[in-house]
């Protein structure tokens, strides 16, 4: 079980729907939440000679951390509000040093739960904390869509599935949440009968896996016709129902899914349900 979950936020209106998808997992696993609210100092101030301009900067920063005691004070109301009360901390970083310390607090949990980067404010800070916590804290994250509205997370859980090191990796940090859902499907794209992970019935032997831990499971295989495979990917969770995603992130190097596309980057920016993904 998840005993230990974190929700990052910038400010508490835009990431209320992250807040209370945080709620909702650490509800359903009887689990501690803390709210880290993510105060990102902005940038020195240099005239055009490189001299950094001390009387400005320091203006700056006196007005941004205005404005980060006011985020905190409407953050402890709102860790008020809930059923059940969560702790709230501060994590102050410049903007180039916000990744790397966010990942450190999010080896300090068992989860980490944030609105997905595509759509939300700030996106470009996000997406890099994102990534960071991904690819260095060692744990899980929980990507939630910024007009996501309060309702079930993993009662119906759909499992991207390719046969690849980053989707077991998932797979098995999701376990928690697998054992509580009511249903799983497990889904691939264009996939076929090969030795590289999927076997000779694409999915079948992740499926009967999964069936042997006595879960309730069924499997898709889906023919992308053309799309892109986080298209196709988004399109069957959802005509499923699923109220979750489950996948590995970043099979390929992050620079060539920029570059190309890719379904991790698709879902990152577009995927309409919350999407939990590990590396």
């Amino acid at each position: 079980m998840f005993r230990d979950i974190a929700v990052a936020v910038f400010a508490v209106d835009g990431d209320e729907p992250a807040i209370a998808a945080a709620e909702v997992v650490a509800a359903n696993g009887e689990a501690d939440l803390t709210a880290i609210l993510l105060e990102l100092t902005p940038d020195p101030v240099y005239t055009m000679e490189g001299v950094m301009v001390s009387s400005m900067w320091a203006e700056v920063l006196t007005d941004a951390r205005k404005g980060f005691a006011k985020e905190r004070a409407a953050l402890e109301t709102r860790a008020k509000r809930g059923v059940k009360p969560f702790a709230v901390r501060e994590m102050e970083a410049s903007a180039g040093l916000a990744p790397g310390d966010a990942a450190v607090q999010a080896r300090h949990a068992d989860l980490t739960v944030m609105l997905r980067p595509g759509g939300a404010p700030v996106a470009d800070y996000r997406r890099a904390i994102f990534e960071s916590i991904l690819f260095s804290s060692g744990r899980p994250v929980l990507l939630v869509p910024p007009d996501w509205r309060a309702g079930a997370i993993g009662r119906k859980i759909a499992v991207a599935w390719n046969g690849k090191r980053e989707a077991a990796r998932a797979l098995a940090d999701a376990a928690p949440l697998l054992e509580q859902a009511d249903e799983i499907v497990v889904i691939t794209v264009d996939a076929k009968p090969g030795a590289d992970g999927v076997g000779p019935a694409p999915g079948a032997d992740i499926a009967a896996h999964l069936a042997r831990r006595g879960l309730k499971v069924e499997l898709r295989n889906l023919d992308g016709l053309g799309r892109p495979h986080g298209e196709t990917l988004i399109a069957g969770a959802q005509a499923w129902g699923a109220d979750l995603l489950v996948m590995g992130g970043y099979g390929r190097a992050r620079v060539r899914e920029m570059v190309f596309g890719g379904v991790t980057r698709a879902v990152v920016d577009t995927a309409p349900l919350p999407v939990f993904m590990s590396h």
